[in-house]
Parts: structure tokens; sequence; C-alpha cells
């Protein structure tokens, strides 16, 4: 083969994510140009886990991982521990690098963006071999949807960077049926689902959700039915080695104490999908109109995608029936938003759509240029919505500017006063040396974790006790000692009971003016301390069983396991993520 046919075989390879690459650059422009910082509802929730992290890979301060030192007003929070680690860590890996909250936008923006489209892209074209249609389809997917890109650039949803790892889990469940041999890449598969519940909860749910259907209908139709069973068994347990820290940590501290659950939403009506308009109603009418063209004659796995994604897509949808017991039904009430539903169900009918097209246009068959032509189409279609989320953005963006009220808000609550509006921006802007005093105005004030009972509601008496009792606080100092555990010291005129801006949980342990005491709390686990006239210490650790601990090599374990299985028998590992996406 010649050199110049080498370089075209290349270039058709990469093209399609060099476009990719250049609409992640295009994306960037907006911030770029305004120089403003993304707020939304969840920012100083990130933004918080962030620099918890950043702050403990710069001073190597792994002592306490449990709890917040650094972050969360330095309060002894249990958040990252139960909060998607993997990616707290990846964040703290980047603003360490960047040192500036506009920085770590735009690094986080690109990735994410690049991340979503090229997985998108790369499951479609290696199902239906179309690269522009698979093209196309990945842009409008990414692109005309708020629940998809934009939930980060705009709310900095956490649930994006989960759901970005959607197509590695589709095409794990589709392998289970259309591969007789090896129906189950074990070591992959547990990677992939790992690397899905290091980063989100609820995407790991959906994912399991995807998988199980996937493999109970796998049941009836590969005939290795044992083989499927016990690669996807060996699948489970790596999964489970690779994140036995996560679990030990979330049973420990969920079982042992009433934890907090996120706010409870009273109105679900008002965060639905509607199916008659928008990405939905097309990939509906695109996936209906071709299943009745080729008369039904699908395969197995395409009608789990048809009706999983169908599913999922009503329950974004909110019927009636649904959104009247919303809150009554505990998995519903935490998942909070019916639109939630929504990402996975499109990922599915996208796959389904693209797949059947391309059976199309075999079958017609169709010539090249009709193909680029229906590509184009589609893309014109969606192009108002591309242009309506793309200038979105834009004035999202520049609501930094301009509304400094709605950034406070974000950062301070309803307690926001017009010193914080007036300085927030100010603050935020910091970078390099500076940067580590943005934290002060960065406040996380809804109770999530924290010890009490009964449910959340929206500014209700759990938040109100965050903002007045660890946020507004401010005759305490705090610091980090050479152990790594927290340092609270105050002045007091006279001796009486003080509130002290730290979480208490079960596990925690405590050392008050030098005595090891068993401490008194509020409902909301927030210190109550007896101080003495003049100087009070308080010191802050967390002490978690043995068995958490041990739990926390489980990973080295099976990662040691893992290359040694490699390196003795390199042919038949069925380590093929490389291969997997050459293919």
């Amino acid at each position: 083969m010649s050199n110049l046919s080498i370089k075209n075989l290349k270039l058709n390879l990469i093209w399609p994510y060099l476009v990719i690459i250049v609409i992640a650059f295009v994306y960037a422009l907006p911030q770029l140009n305004v120089r403003g910082i993304y707020v939304g509802a969840d920012s100083s929730f990130h933004f918080n886990r962030a620099f918890e992290a950043m702050s403990r890979l710069k001073y190597l301060n792994f002592h306490n991982s449990q709890i917040s030192l650094y972050g969360f007003n330095a309060s002894g929070r249990i958040i990252n521990a139960l909060y998607g680690p993997g990616l707290g860590y990846f964040f703290g890996v980047v603003l360490l690098l960047t040192k500036s909250w506009l920085k770590f936008q735009l690094v986080t923006n690109f990735i994410l963006t690049v991340g979503t489209i090229s997985l998108s892209y790369w499951l479609f074209n290696k199902y239906s071999r179309q690269k522009f249609l698979s093209l196309v389809f990945a842009v409008i997917l990414s692109l005309t949807s708020y629940w998809s890109i934009g939930y980060w650039y705009q709310s900095a949803g956490g649930m994006t960077w989960g759901m970005m790892f959607m197509p590695l889990v589709i095409d794990s469940g589709i392998r289970m049926h259309i591969n007789q041999q090896r129906p189950v890449g074990s070591i992959r598969l547990g990677f992939i689902m790992a690397l899905i519940l290091e980063t989100h909860m609820l995407s790991f749910l959906f994912s399991f959700i995807v998988l199980a259907a996937f493999f109970i209908t796998g049941l009836l139709v590969n005939k290795n039915r044992w083989l499927l069973i016990k690669q996807t068994t060996i699948a489970g347990l790596i999964g489970l080695g690779l994140t036995l820290g996560y679990w030990a940590d979330y049973f420990s501290i969920m079982r042992t104490q009433s934890i907090l659950s996120p706010f409870v939403d009273l109105h679900p009506a008002n965060v639905v999908v509607h199916l008659s308009q928008g990405l939905s109603l097309w990939l509906l009418v695109l996936a209906i109109v071709l299943i009745v063209a080729l008369r039904g004659r699908l395969a197995i796995f395409e009608w789990v995608l048809f009706i999983c994604g169908i599913t999922f897509l009503i329950f974004a949808s909110g019927p009636n029936i649904l959104l009247n017991h919303w809150n009554d039904i505990i998995v519903f009430r935490i998942i909070q938003f019916p639109m939630r539903f929504a990402l996975p169900g499109c990922y599915l009918v996208s796959l389904l759509v693209i797949l059947l097209l391309s059976q199309m246009i075999k079958q017609l068959p169709l010539k090249r240029s009709y193909v680029f032509a229906i590509g184009l189409g589609l893309l014109l279609i969606a192009s108002t919505t591309i242009k309506q989320q793309f200038l979105s953005n834009m004035t999202v963006n520049q609501r930094f500017w301009q509304n400094s009220d709605f950034v406070a808000s974000r950062f301070y609550g309803p307690r926001r006063d017009m010193d914080t509006k007036l300085t927030v921006q100010k603050d935020l802007q910091s970078r390099n040396s500076g940067f580590e005093k943005t934290i002060r105005a960065i406040n996380f004030w809804s109770p999530d974790y924290l010890p009490g009972k009964g449910l959340v509601y929206y500014n209700d008496d759990n938040e109100k006790a965050v903002q007045a009792e660890l946020i507004s606080p401010n005759v305490f100092k705090k610091h980090i000692s050479k152990k790594g555990d927290l340092i609270v010291t105050w002045n007091q005129s006279k001796a009486y009971t003080t509130k002290v801006p730290i979480i208490v949980y079960k596990q925690s342990k405590l050392v008050i003016n030098g005595h090891n005491v068993k401490p008194q709390t509020t409902i909301n686990g927030v210190l109550k301390v007896n101080g003495n006239q003049g100087k009070n210490i308080v010191v802050l650790g967390i002490k978690m069983p043995i068995i958490v601990k041990i739990a926390k090599l489980s990973p080295v374990i099976i990662l040691i396991v893992i290359s040694i299985m490699v390196a003795v028998n390199k042919k038949n590992t069925d380590l093929d993520v490389i291969e997997t996406f050459l293919n």
C-alpha cells in the first residue's frame, strides 16, 4: 500500500473526530469572548468538590479522606466520598493545573463536549458503518438537547459526565446478543461500570438497567448462555472489586445514621420532556416510520433498543399517572426530575434509528450523495435548535457580569446581602497565587448528605441551618494540622455553649480542648461545645472501621491480578478496549 493510500485511510478514520474537536472549540467561543463563568444550580456543589480534591492533591493530604477539609466551608461534611469520588479527583487535577475557575470550565467543557460527541459517533458508526450519518446523529443528540452537554454548561449538572459513557454500556449490551463466542468482555465491562460509578451514581443505575435488559434478552438469543452468565458474573466481580472502597464508605456511613437526601421537588411536572416536540418527537417519528418500512423485521437487540428507549422517554415525559405519585416512590423522589430519564432514552432510540436507516440504505440501495443529502437535511432541521442552545450558552455566560444578584444567589443563597453581590464576581475571577482565596465566595448551602431525619424541601429549616450555622459564622479560624486533621479555634469572653461550624457523623473523631469527648450536636450534626473563657480548640478527624481501610486496597489487588493475567496470557485476554474502539 502506497504512502498516499495510508494517509487517505488515516484521514478517513480521523476526520469525524477532527470535526468534533472543531465543534468543541466553537462552543468555547462564547466563554472566551465574554470571559464570564457559567453559574448554575449545581456550580457551587461541583466547585467545592473540585477545590477539595485539588487541595488534597496539592498538599498530598489523603488523611481523613471521607470528610471535607478544604471545600464546603472546611466543615467536615462527607460529600466527595458519596458522590462520584473519581470525577471529583478528575476535577481536582484540572483545577490544580489551571488555577482559575474560568480555565477550569473551559477545559472541562472542552473534554465533555469532545468525549460525549466522540463516544456517540463511535457507537453509531460501529453498528451502522455510515460515518457521515453517525456524525450527524452524534452532533444532533449532543447539541440539540439541554439535557445533554448543555446541562453541564448552564447548570453544572453532573449527570452529563456519567451519561457520556452510555455508548460503551449499550455496546456491551449489544455484544451479549451478537457475539456467540465472547458475549462479554469481562475486564472491559467491569472497568466501564466502575468508571461510571466513580463518576455519577444515577448514571450507574441507568447503565445497570440497560445492561440488565440486554442480559435477560441475551439469555434467550445467545446459544452460549452459561458463558454469558459466567463472563457477566466475572465482570460484576471486577467492577465490585474496583469500587469496593466506594461501597465500603457508602454503607459504613449510610447504615449507621440517618443521612439527608437531596431536596424533594414538589413540582416534577415543571421538569419533564415533552414527547410532542424537539429531539424526542423526531426520534420517535423516525423510529416508528422505519420500523413500519422494514415491516417490523428487527433483531431482538433492536427491539430492546426500541422498547427500553421508549420506556425511558415515557418516564421523562412525566405522564399524570406517574406524576401524581412521583414523590411517594422513593426511587423517583431521589431522582428528583423526570427529565433525567431523557438522555438514556435518546441514546437508545438514536442508535436504533441510525441502524434502521443504514439497513434502508443497503436495501434500496442509495448512492453516497443521497446519504449525504439525508444527513445534511437532518442537520438543517436541527440547526435552529442547535443555534438556540448555542445562544442560550452565551446568554448564561453573559449573566455572570450582568446579574450579580443571580450569581450571589447561587453561591450565598437567600441570605446574600449587597456586599456579596458586589464582590462575588471579583472573588471568582482571582487566579494563580490568589486562587485559593476564591473558595470563600463559593458556598454550598444545600443540606445534602448531612445527618438528619425526614425529607428536605427548598429553603426549609435544613437549608437555613446550613446558611446560619456553617456559612455565616466568621469568628472561627480553621486550618489543617500536619497530621491532616481539621483544627478549629476561637475565643470566648466567657464560658457558654456555642455551635462550631463543623459537621459530626457517627464516625467523626473529636478532641475538644485537649479532651476526647462524646460530642453534642444539632439535628443536622453541627457540633455544640461548652466553650471555655479564652481560647478554644477543636480537632476533627474521622475513624472508619478496619474493613473499610482494607476495602480501599481492593482496586490495587484487582489491577495487579489483571496485569499478571494479561502478562501471562496476552493472546487470550479479553482486554480489548483498543481493538473495540478501532473496530
